[in-house]
C-alpha cells in the first residue's frame, strides 16, 4: 500500500455470507494468530445487512474491530448462519492476551478502492484498512 500503515484485504468465496466470512478471517490473520484452543461458548452474532453490499462489508469488519477495542477479543472461529431477520456471522471468540500477534491491530475500515460484489464464480471483495 502507498501508505505504511494502510493493508489491503482480498477475500473471496462462493456466497456473500461466506466471503464476508473469508475477509474477518483475513483481517484478523493481518495482525495475530489465534489460540490452537478457541473457545466455542463465548461468541459475537454480528447482523450481514446494509444498505449496499460495500455498506456490508465495512458494518462486519468495524465489528471485528469494535470486538478487540471493547472486549478484547477476536474471531478464532467465523461461521455464518441464518437468524429470524437474516443472514448471521458468529465470531468464536479468544483473548486477544492469548493470541500470538503479529502485526499492527487493526484501527479503521476505509472506503478507498473498496469493492464487494459477485462475479462470474462467486463472491469477491476488496478493502483497505488503516493499522
Amino acid at each position: 500500500m502507498p501508505h505504511t500503515s494502510d493493508i489491503r484485504i482480498e477475500a473471496w468465496a462462493p456466497t456473500r455470507e461466506e466471503c464476508l466470512a473469508e475477509a474477518v478471517r483475513g483481517l484478523v490473520a493481518s495482525f495475530a494468530a489465534p489460540p490452537p484452543a478457541a473457545p466455542s461458548d463465548v461468541y459475537w452474532t454480528v447482523p450481514v445487512s446494509g444498505e449496499t453490499d460495500e455498506d456490508t462489508l465495512v458494518s462486519v469488519l468495524d465489528e471485528v474491530i469494535y470486538v478487540l477495542e471493547t472486549e478484547g477479543g477476536i474471531p478464532a472461529r467465523v461461521e455464518t448462519a441464518h437468524g429470524g431477520n437474516g443472514p448471521l456471522l458468529r465470531f468464536h471468540l479468544a483473548p486477544l492476551h492469548e493470541a500470538t500477534l503479529t502485526g499492527a491491530a487493526p484501527k479503521a475500515v476505509t472506503l478507498h478502492e473498496l469493492r464487494f460484489g459477485p462475479g462470474a464464480r462467486g463472491w469477491s471483495c476488496e478493502v483497505t484498512v488503516d493499522v
